[in-house]
């Protein structure tokens, strides 16, 4: 099952929820509150107290994802367009049928890299993920990603029967098949892709160049 944050959604965890992101909008008044940030609080008040919990949540948004959650949220579309940019460089033919379909990242990287997979993710993946997250940063949000795209659209017989942009969306946000995103199998499938810190860091390098060329 997908870890929902829906179980701290009554009573005291309710309660609990609403105090930590109160707490940090008047902690950082300039980003204030995002929707996606009670996903994250929901999961570190499952693991600690509230007042622990807070103070994870300040290193996440702060330390870890920095203008994730800013006007324009640019730091996501960087992000995942290097995504879209590893995802090229190890499979071409799922970057055609994404940008046939129409089907650009933000259509469904904002919620998985802004609520760190945990919408997307059966409970004991978003768990493996979260701790090596929290050990190596950013880059495994994007890693998670590009394993998502490549477990979903490699198989021709399934891109073929996803020929419009509902339907491709539709099966990457609520139909991939359980045993793809089992732990031990999703996390197998992405520590053995060959995205070396080079290959980032390049790709980083030419996206952000892009935007700003973009946004001036």
């Amino acid at each position: 099952a997908v870890v929902s944050t829906q179980s701290t959604g009554s009573g005291m965890g309710q309660i609990e929820m609403q105090r930590v992101l109160r707490a940090y909008s008047v902690y950082n008044t300039k980003v204030g509150y995002c929707q996606g940030m009670s996903s994250i609080a929901g999961i570190l008040l499952m693991l600690m107290p509230a007042e622990q919990a807070f103070w994870c949540l300040v290193s996440i948004l702060d330390k870890y994802l920095p203008g994730y959650y800013s006007d324009g949220l640019l730091a996501i579309q960087l992000d995942g367009k290097v995504m879209e940019s590893i995802v090229q460089s190890i499979n071409p033919d799922i970057t055609t049928y994404l940008e046939e379909m129409g089907l650009q990242s933000t259509f469904y990287s904002v919620e998985w890299f802004m609520c760190v997979y945990t919408r997307t993710l059966p409970w004991e993946t978003v768990l493996r993920v979260w701790d090596m997250f929290l050990c190596e940063g950013v880059k495994v949000l994007i890693k998670v990603g590009v394993t998502v795209l490549l477990l979903a659209f490699n198989d021709k017989e399934v891109r073929d029967s996803c020929e419009s942009f509902d339907k491709a969306i539709k099966y990457l946000k609520y139909k991939l098949p359980t045993e793809l995103l089992e732990e031990d199998f999703f996390v197998g499938k992405m520590l053995s892709l060959d995205i070396s810190e080079k290959k980032l860091k390049e790709a980083h390098m030419e996206q952000l160049a892009k935007l700003k060329e973009l946004f001036g």
